[in-house]
């Protein structure tokens, strides 16, 4: 079930304090308003009573969609360095709740669910966003790294990431964004037929599928973000 308890919380412009109802779970399958606003990018975006300014209030909750088949561990942007320990309590609560150490009839609800844990707003739409396009987003993670091996001019770090945003029939649209702002620097736009003929051939990337995939952590930021120590 989604999950949402009423809090007070400080407006990071003011400083006031207001009741917001903080979301910790979705399921998408009974709250598609929710899995929507995710999609239309401003799930958790709240305007402050007080001041009138907009802020959005950082994300640690649980993304179910049984019919699309994702379950998601989302944590704030700035945890992006600590993913292998988050990675690891994601992999720890996923089969709690579905995989090796549930009960036999939710490991039945949850077979073929795929296990993931994102960092930031931008990391969780993009996920979704491949749900709603039918999109595997290993291969879609194996493209980034073909447009950074092809255009080396590209940056990546701990806070500017590529992340797609848009998806047509003859290109995807990716843009450079900043993972704790969410500012938006530049769009870069990808021929559809890069992914496919990726997702076609994957014999080349097999090494590199490997270990993107050696956890629920999918992201080329697994390969290239120092972790902390």
């Amino acid at each position: 079930m989604s999950l949402l308890q009423t809090e007070a919380v400080t407006c990071p412009h003011c400083g006031e304090v207001s009741d917001v109802d903080v979301v910790y779970s979705v399921y998408a399958d009974r709250r598609p308003d929710l899995r929507q606003a995710v999609l239309d990018d401003n799930l958790q975006r709240e305007t402050c009573p007080h001041c009138g300014e907009g802020f959005r209030i950082e994300p640690v909750l649980t993304f179910l969609d049984m019919s699309r088949k994702l379950w998601l561990l989302l944590q704030p942007a700035e945890n992006l360095t600590l993913w292998p320990e988050l990675e690891q309590s994601a992999r720890t609560t996923f089969d709690m709740a579905y995989g090796q150490r549930a009960m036999p009839a939710a490991q039945t609800l949850g077979a073929g669910l795929q296990a993931r844990v994102t960092f930031g707003w931008p990391a969780l739409r993009e996920k979704v966003l491949c749900t709603e396009h039918d999109l595997d987003d290993v291969v879609l993670e194996l493209t980034k790294l073909a447009l950074i091996r092809s255009q080396p001019q590209l940056r990546l770090s701990d806070d500017v990431e590529l992340r797609l945003t848009e998806v047509g029939d003859e290109q995807l649209v990716f843009c450079w964004v900043h993972a704790t702002s969410e500012g938006v620097e530049d769009e870069l736009l990808v021929p559809r037929q890069v992914y496919d003929d990726i997702a076609a051939n994957q014999k080349p990337w097999a090494a590199l599928r490997g270990e993107l995939t050696a956890g629920p952590f999918v992201d080329v930021h697994r390969l290239l973000v120092p972790t902390a120590d």
